[in-house]
């Protein structure tokens, strides 16, 4: 028999899906897909298909239809140019981020179409570049091939960040920045993105528009200076302009682009800047304000030339030396280092797969597991990616606040937040990661934007060509990622129906009875087509049927401050507990100190007198456990290290006999249909389910587990299990010999009831050390 040995670090994301899932909101199976635990920092399969998802969470115009995320609605819908994308944690829609966005990702797919085809992610990526393609084109007006006017920003920064809501409740006039003669770094930056995306889905409408954006931006040579100070200003427009350059030759095939790229390439002490061209080699990271570094792959890519390969290599080798440290960029990188540490990995990695004197796949997939949760902080920058992740992103839609009054100093995501999910955070500011805080506050660490997520795109994609490492997963596990599903039907009558149907299904212990009410009309229809998408809006309460507290949740505690005797101030809060169960608290001590101490007390009514077990935790991420003596109210407080140097605090109480969850869910869908005849449908439907659940037992398995916990049979034991095992519990999921074998996880041998599935959770939040368990 194989014993699975405790996960050890951070659980409580973990343990919060554990509680959505296990809600009913979302089906789960014995399928082979992945599921973040500790140590997956190479799943480079689950981490392309996550990343993606952040550019539907900053969906602008039509999210109700296209974002795939549930808790995003249309919004914006007044702007003098709909569509496009929100920058970063806020609305504003800044033209040269975008454009290098969109060129970027799509240099991603132009490199590594394979890999998004063998993942299944090419469609979700080409709705993102199409998504940003019309913008870009919407923006620009077009006279006679020529453009006579450019929308190149839609909305003020200042006036944006003096406000803190979400989108969908922003409905203030946005100011519009226009030119008809200038704004050439972005106008190069939107032709470049519209000439790759003509490259990979062969749109011929983008390839216009981006050669006529190009002859705008030569035209002109003036870089944007009126909305954009003090946000994105660009040192030059004659790299962004190189860059398109590059791409429109790679379209076209026309020698006009190749020869403007190779005098870039061969040129000092030009552009705006006085210091633009790359003749002496590359100086600077490939980001949004300067692509210079990509223009010379690009370049090297299309003559083969050792001698221009050799500039790259001098720029990349120079910077990627070292595999056993985390890469910050030494000139800019203090602010947002993770996105010049993933553009550097897909600029290596890039340049790998066409020269062969290079080699950094090594040095790229260290620096990815440090950006994944390797790292002595045990943090994972990737949101929502596996059970180290960091979870308060500057973000105003997904932070759950209202206003600033409401965000207040708050370091943590409201009750009403939402899992940022695949965003990439800034990052630390230090190589040693000293000095991060997971903090809806800062926006130098914890900043979010398009551009950063654009190179982790293309590093992984990247990642995965050169290991093939990983599994994408079930969407309809992902957190706030709305499935969707096709489906075609035939009508071939004309009706007009109402029906009331009222259905009793019984399986094993688990009684449900659905009402459903239909109003239908219908006519001369052939096959139709449909797409259907569904948002719902779920609300879960969870109690113990036994104490006064919620057995098995996270719960964070509202923290009160106390002086001690020495007169520095601790942390404490106040909890209800019964006799026999225990409370476990999780904190993180950011102080050198090795030891921390902490005091569970209560008033002994008897005894007349006040009762404290004092125990010691160790540093940095740390727990300790308390078992109540009675029912009674508890003192928990964390006497030291002080309590500014306190951080993460919750609890998890266990000892609770069953749990009942209740689900309201509010499911808003939208229909999209295409049909060769006229038809009229509408239909109007309303569904009451109520399900009862008695528990049930499953006999001894007649098989030898694989794996003691491994219930979905996916090769690891995480969440997800505990999520199958109470779905078989409710007779919607039916366990295969091997499963029910694995899913025997107290008193084994005994056969598998709710029990077990009590013992896997309490085995994944650290309550037991080994599973089986008899504990």
């Amino acid at each position: 028999m194989k014993r699975q040995k405790k996960l050890g670090k951070r659980i409580l994301a973990g343990v919060v899906s554990a509680v959505t899932l296990l809600s009913g909101t979302t089906a789960l199976s014995a399928v082979s897909t992945t599921t973040a635990s500790a140590g997956d920092y190479d799943d480079y399969a689950k981490l392309l298909q996550y990343s993606l998802y952040f550019y539907d969470a900053n969906w602008c115009g039509d999210a109700t239809e296209n974002s795939s995320i549930d808790w995003r609605d249309d919004c914006h819908t007044d702007d003098a140019v709909t569509g496009g994308f929100h920058d970063a944690g806020d609305h504003v829609k800044f033209g040269l981020p975008a454009g290098y966005s969109a060129s970027t990702l799509g240099w991603s797919y132009y490199e590594y179409s394979d890999v998004f085809d063998e993942l299944g992610q090419t469609d979700h990526l080409q709705k993102i570049t199409d998504h940003f393609a019309e913008y870009f084109k919407d923006s620009t007006t077009l006279s006679g091939g020529s453009v006579t006017n450019f929308i190149y920003q839609v909305g003020n920064g200042d006036a944006d960040h003096a406000l803190w809501c979400a989108p969908e409740v922003d409905t203030a006039t946005r100011t519009v920045y226009s030119t008809t003669n200038g704004a050439s770094d972005i106008a190069a930056e939107y032709a470049a993105a519209l000439a790759v995306n003509y490259i990979n889905f062969g749109n011929s409408e983008d390839l216009t528009y981006a050669e006529a954006l190009f002859e705008f931006s030569d035209k002109y040579d003036t870089c944007a200076t009126d909305g954009v100070s003090g946000f994105y200003t660009s040192y030059d427009y004659y790299d962004d302009q190189a860059w398109a350059a590059a791409w429109l030759y790679l379209a076209t095939g026309d020698s006009t682009y190749k020869t403007f790229l190779n005098t870039f390439m061969n040129t000092s002490g030009a552009g705006s800047s006085g210091s633009s061209g790359c003749e002496w080699g590359v100086y600077s990271p490939m980001s949004w304000n300067n692509v210079s570094l990509g223009t010379a792959i690009l370049q090297a890519e299309i003559t083969g030339s050792s001698s221009d390969w050799a500039k790259v290599k001098t720029y990349i080798s120079g910077q990627a030396t070292d595999s056993s440290t985390y890469y910050v960029e030494p000139n800019s990188g203090a602010w947002g280092s993770a996105r010049y540490n993933t553009s550097l990995q897909m600029m290596a990695l890039v340049s790998n797969s066409h020269y062969s004197n290079i080699n950094y796949n090594s040095w790229a997939k260290s620096q990815m597991a440090m950006i994944l949760g390797d790292n002595n902080i045990s943090t994972c920058f990737v949101v929502g990616y596996n059970d180290y992740s960091a979870s308060n992103a500057h973000h105003r839609a997904a932070s759950g606040y209202d206003s600033f009054d409401d965000l207040g100093t708050n370091t943590e995501y409201d009750s009403d937040g939402h899992v940022l999910v695949g965003a990439l955070l800034g990052g630390p500011s230090t190589s040693d990661m000293s000095g991060y805080v997971d903090s809806v506050q800062d926006y130098t660490q914890n900043e979010v934007a398009l551009d950063y997520n654009a190179t982790l795109v293309g590093a992984v994609a990247a990642l995965y060509a050169a290991y093939g490492t990983g599994s994408t997963v079930d969407e309809s596990t992902i957190p706030g990622v709305t499935a969707s599903s096709s489906s075609t039907t035939t009508t071939t009558t004309t009706t007009t129906t109402t029906t009331t149907t009222t259905t009793t299904t019984t399986t094993g212990n688990s009684t449900t009875t659905t009402t459903t009410t239909t109003s239908s009309t219908a006519s001369n229809s052939t096959t139709t087509t449909t797409t259907t998408t569904s948002k719902s809006t779920t609300t879960i309460t969870t109690m113990a049927t036994t104490g006064g507290s919620s057995s098995g949740s996270t719960v964070t505690p509202t923290l009160s401050t106390g002086e001690a005797d020495d007169g520095y101030n601790f942390y404490y809060f106040e909890v209800f507990g019964e006799a026999g169960q225990t409370i476990t608290v999780y904190y993180t001590v950011n102080s050198s100190d090795t030891n921390s101490t902490v005091g569970f007390g209560y008033w002994d009514n008897s005894a007349s007198k006040w009762v404290e077990d004092q125990q010691t935790g160790s540093g940095g991420s740390t727990s300790v456990s308390y078992t109540f003596t009675g029912e009674d109210t508890t003192k928990v407080s964390i006497y030291w290290p002080a309590a500014d140097y306190i951080s993460n605090v919750y609890y998890v109480i266990s000892g609770g006999t069953s749990t009942t969850t209740t689900t309201t869910t509010t499911t808003k869908s939208t229909t999209a249909t295409t049909t060769q005849t006229t038809t009229t449908s509408t239909t109007k439907s309303t569904n009451t389910t109520t399900t009862t659940t008695t528990g049930s037992t499953l006999s001894p398995s007649t098989v030898e587990p694989s794996l003691i916990g491994d219930v979905n049979l996916d090769g690891a034991v995480t969440v997800a299990d505990v999520v199958a095992l109470n779905k078989v519990m409710d007779g919607s999921v039916t366990l295969s010999e091997q499963a029910k074998a694995n899913a025997d996880c107290f008193n084994y041998g005994s056969g598998v009831d709710s029990s077990d599935a009590l013992a896997l959770l309490r085995f994944l939040v650290q309550l037991v050390d080994t599973l089986p368990t008899s504990d």
